[in-house]
This record gives C-alpha cells, structure tokens and sequence, in this order.
C-alpha cells in the first residue's frame, strides 16, 4: 500500500552539479506523485528548477564552521513542524546535522536516508554517509566503497540506485540544433570541417586533460579536442592554456566555454572523453553521450568503467596508458563504431526505486 509522504531532502545549495540535479528530479516527482516535498538548502542557480508543489527552505548547512553547529536546532524544529516522515541527506555536513537534529527527536521521529553520491575521503568525518537507516549507491564502485570503509556504519547493505538519464533531454540519434550550431562554428570557426573530440565539464588536475598529450602530438588526423570552459576562468585553466602552447599543441584546443546545450554538443562531436585520474561514483557525462549515441572513450575505473561495460565497452582503456588512450581515440574516429541504442540508467528508474525506499522504510515502523 502507498503512503502519503512528507519528505525533506537536505543538501549545501542549488547550484550546478549532479547532486542537485538529482535532488530536484527527485523533489519535483514526489509532489507529482502528491507526497509533500521539501528540499532545505542555501538556494542558488538551479533553485528554479523546484516545481511550484516543493517547499524549498532557505538554510545554510554547508558552511564548515563552528556556526553551522548552531542550525541543527533550528533543523530539528523545521522537521517537527514539517512532521518528516523521511530525511535524505545528499553530503556530509548537511547529514552531520540531520543525524544530530534527528536524535534530539523524542517521538516521531523520521526515518534517516542518505546517498552516496562521490568517493569521499576515508575518515570519520565521511562515515556519516554510512549510518542512514537505508543508504543509497550510485553505483556499484560507490557501494564498494562504503563497505570496504563503513561496514561498522551500516545498518544492512547499501541499496544500489544509478543516477537515471531523462530520454527527453538525451535522445537517440539526437540531430544538434542548427541556429546553435551555427552560432558555435561562427564563433570558433576552427571547428568547421574538423572531427571534434570533447572532455566535458569543470576542468581541474584531477579531470586529466594532460593525459591526451601522446593523443594531440602523434594522432593521425585533423581533429580538435573541444573544452567546455574559458582559459582565463580560474588560475588551473591559466596553466593549462599555457602548457598546451609549450607542448605545441595549444592549435588543436578549442575552448568553448560552459555549455548549456550539451545534448546538441554531444550529438556534435564525435567522441566524448571521460579521463578522470580519480575514479568517479558514476560519470554522467558518460551516460548522456552514450544516450545520445556518440562514442565514449574513457579510462577503465569507477562508476565510469561500469557504465562502457554495460553499453560500449570498446571505449575502454586502461587507467593512465596514454598510448592506448591515444588509439582508442583514433580507432573510433577512423571506424565510426555505432553505439547500441541501449540505456539501462533511466531517470524514471531512479526515481522509481527512490521512491520505493522511502515507502519499504516507513512500512518498517
């Protein structure tokens, strides 16, 4: 039997990135499905995404300070008013104070989720992620990870729930929008003609754009490596231009900037590169593009690897052998290899199986 659910989904802000996505996905559904929805967070840019049927309430719980301390009475009293059924904490701080402000909650007290959304550092600091009454995995890397490192903290296994794509935004065989196309090579004609290969999203040490480096100086062909962000964005970005002019390779860079329509910028290129040095819980970009059907190419690792394993894995390549990342690349852009028209990451899955861990939870009291 369904239950009529008051759900607080608490998170630092709304700005861009996976977790709010997938905050707000899930927000927006349960009012949908009539439950009352409420996600408590400093706001930001993608607060306006929250239908009008979620409550948002303004409260800062990502701040690491010895003040943040002072709000877990001020969530403890939002939680009784709100009479929470459920609690679902996106990162550390904000499940710190949530546990804290759940304990101090004599009767009534609401059932305790969190999502493990990244591999977070081990200490203790990060085993609140473990000590939900349920906790969810993106992946089966980030399952992994928190039984390795929590087992003391969980109260039985981490659910499984993979980040979902919306098949509305990322469709097959998607053709790019014309006038946005346009627009693009107007302003960077240098991609006209080109086979364009992209490293998608915030660029920092970790992303591994210097692992291209044998790809750019040795590859076979015209094509130009596309970065969705703007050289003089952070002092990182400032280096990085600088040492693909020392490499000789700065002429087959392209930065673009940050991109809004990136299902037509993924159906604009012609392979999407993931090559993270660190393994990611899961890798969305990977997904998105696959969905869309260009070929991915990506170091073998994480939430990463399990997504080519599942959809394309002759996109694989060992983590760190920039040789065979550099043919891998290449093969695709001489062979064309067609992705399979098959998503198993769906949204409406994710918010499927979301939505029945907050039902199996409350059917336990």
């Amino acid at each position: 039997m369904i239950q009529s659910l008051i759900v607080i989904q608490i998170l630092p802000a709304l700005n861009n990135g996976g977790v709010e996505r997938g905050t707000i996905e899930v927000a927006n559904h349960l009012a949908e499905l009539g439950h009352k929805s409420i996600v408590i967070s400093a706001g930001g840019a993608m607060q306006k995404r929250l239908s009008d049927r979620v409550l948002h309430i303004s409260l800062e719980t990502g701040k690491k300070s010895l003040m943040t301390l002072f709000k877990i009475k001020t969530l403890r009293n939002i939680i009784i008013k709100e009479k929470a059924d459920i609690v679902h904490a996106r990162s550390r701080l904000p499940a710190w104070l949530a546990y804290k402000a759940i304990a101090k909650i004599k009767t009534n007290q609401p059932k305790f989720v969190t999502t493990i959304h990244g591999l977070y550092s081990v200490k203790k600091y990060s085993s609140i992620m473990a000590r939900g009454d349920r906790v969810i995995a993106v992946s089966q890397t980030a399952a992994d990870y928190v039984l390795k490192n929590y087992p003391e903290d969980l109260k039985s296994n981490p659910i499984i729930i993979n980040r979902g794509i919306d098949t509305k935004d990322f469709i097959f065989g998607h053709k790019p929008n014309e006038t946005w196309m346009k627009a693009l090579i107007e302003k960077h004609p240098q991609l006209q003609g080109q086979q364009l290969v992209l490293l998608a999203g915030r660029l920092t040490a970790l992303k591994g754009a210097k692992e291209l480096i044998v790809w750019l100086k040795n590859s076979d062909n015209n094509a130009k490596l596309i970065l969705t962000a703007d050289p003089e964005n952070d002092a990182y970005t400032k280096k990085l231009h600088q040492w693909f002019k020392q490499q000789g390779v700065a002429n087959k860079v392209v930065w673009i900037g940050l991109q809004s329509q990136m299902t037509d910028l993924y159906a604009l290129v012609d392979v999407v590169l993931n090559i993270s040095i660190r393994p990611e819980s899961f890798g969305r970009t990977v997904a998105e593009s696959l969905a869309v059907g260009t070929p991915t190419v990506a170091y073998n690792h994480g939430g990463v690897g399990e997504i080519l394993s599942a959809i394309f894995p002759d996109g694989k390549v060992e983590l760190g052998n920039k040789k065979q990342l550099s043919a891998t690349i290449n093969t695709v852009l001489k062979t064309h290899p067609i992705v399979e028209n098959t998503q198993p990451y769906l949204l409406k899955d994710m918010l499927q199986k979301t939505a029945n861990v907050y039902q199996e939870l409350m059917h336990e009291k």
